[in-house]
């Protein structure tokens, strides 16, 4: 199969999640045999562009037409048997869906966050989730600024989102579109999407083999150190009798976590790591924390965790709740409650309940989210689209 994949990838001074998801997708289907080509748009870019370029970027991040020439010159050279859009903003834009329907290539596109509903794409206002524009004309994105906090700077992506809305541009355009969890297929549904055209197909997580051996040591946090992510409220919840607290990350809330650090032996701040070094400190953990305030569409860390047999305490909120089966992969808390999340922590830092959570969630990791489980749905997914596609469906 002839696989063309199309992303804008992130500043790279920016840990993604999304680019990791592309470009792992490309080569578990390398690996099976496919031709992928990689069309992609970086964001690192935009500081090169000339002032008036730039100035223009948020129209261009409506429609643009030399994004769609670009695609459909490409389209015609290579001619895959499908094109899988990830990420259009903001150098590609959603004029990319009808090139690649002109050229009579099927389409599908993977909902990474919520960009198609929402200005800052994650749902959030206030450090918590909001869902104010869900199924509406979202023009409280602009009264609250919330593409960076800035009420002119949202003024042109909710314009975006408007158009695209009254024109059904994904929806015309889109064979199928891809939700990584149940829960932000229920969200695009609330939208007004159509759910005959929405998919759930997880993401993956590769592992070199290496799993927990025993019930682990600390009590390991990897993330973004952010009030949205719940990071103050595991500091407010943190009691040194629950063992060790280890922090990877880094992010507004880390001279905090430095502070903590300095008074109490038993937290261990660590910063940004590679990926590898990450997932070496997740192996020998007790249990990983995600106490996110805010929704998540899916919780790599989680799966990660999963893979390497360590169980996890998370907030019930988003598709942390979905991914986390409480008492039996690890322990779901309440977000914004540092006492609900204490309790959960005390009861995962057991060694014992620990280890028999940690060898379901190995068992978990297994049944649903490897890299074969989802390159043969990957799989699924194309030669459904494509039939579809040619039943004129």
């Amino acid at each position: 199969m002839r696989v063309a994949m199309l992303h804008n990838r992130y500043r790279s001074g920016q840990p993604s999640g999304e680019n990791t998801v592309v470009d792992q997708t490309a080569d578990y289907l390398r690996s099976s045999g496919h031709t992928v080509e990689l069309y992609e748009q970086h964001s690192d870019s935009i500081a090169h562009l000339p002032s008036k370029d730039r100035a223009l970027l948020p129209f261009r991040s409506i429609w643009s037409f030399s994004a769609e020439r670009d695609l459909t010159f490409r389209l015609q050279e290579q001619r895959p048997d499908i094109v899988h859009v990830h990420n259009t903003f903001p150098l590609w834009s959603p004029s990319v869906l009808r090139a690649a329907r002109r050229a009579g290539v099927p389409v599908v596109a993977t909902l990474h966050n919520f960009r198609l509903m929402c200005a800052n794409a994650v749902l959030q206002r206030d450090g918590g989730p909001c869902e104010s524009c869900i199924g509406k004309i979202p023009w409280r994105g602009v009264v609250h600024g919330c593409y960076r906090e800035s009420a002119v700077q949202s003024l042109p992506l909710v314009a975006g989102i408007a158009a695209h809305q009254a024109l059904h541009t994904w929806q015309r355009y889109v064979t199928t579109l891809i939700a990584p969890s149940e829960f932000v297929r229920s969200r695009y549904v609330a939208g007004g999407f159509p759910a005959a055209k929405i998919v759930v197909k997880p993401h993956a997580v590769p592992i070199s083999g290496q799993v927990r051996a025993g019930a682990g040591e600390a009590v390991v946090f990897v993330g973004r150190l952010t009030e949205d992510k719940g990071f103050a409220d595991l500091l407010e919840a943190w009691d040194s009798s629950l063992g060790q607290l280890v922090v990877v990350g880094d992010g507004p809330l880390r001279a905090a976590a430095d502070a903590r650090a300095a008074s109490d032996p038993s937290v261990r701040v660590l910063g940004a790591l590679p990926w590898t070094q990450s997932m070496e400190i997740v192996r020998t953990a007790r249990v990983v924390v995600v106490p996110a305030r805010s929704y998540e569409t899916f919780g790599l860390v989680v799966v990660e965790a999963y893979a390497h047999g360590v169980p996890v305490v998370a907030s019930r909120i988003g598709a942390l709740a979905e991914l986390v089966d409480d008492g039996e992969t690890g322990a779901l808390a309440e977000p914004g409650d540092p006492e609900s999340l204490r309790k959960a922590l005390r009861l995962l830092t057991d060694p014992v309940t620990s280890v028999t959570c940690g060898e379901r969630a190995r068992q978990v990791y297994l049944e649903r989210f490897t890299p074969e489980r989802d390159l043969a749905a990957t799989e699924r997914i194309y030669a459904d689209a494509i039939a579809r596609h040619a039943a004129g469906r």
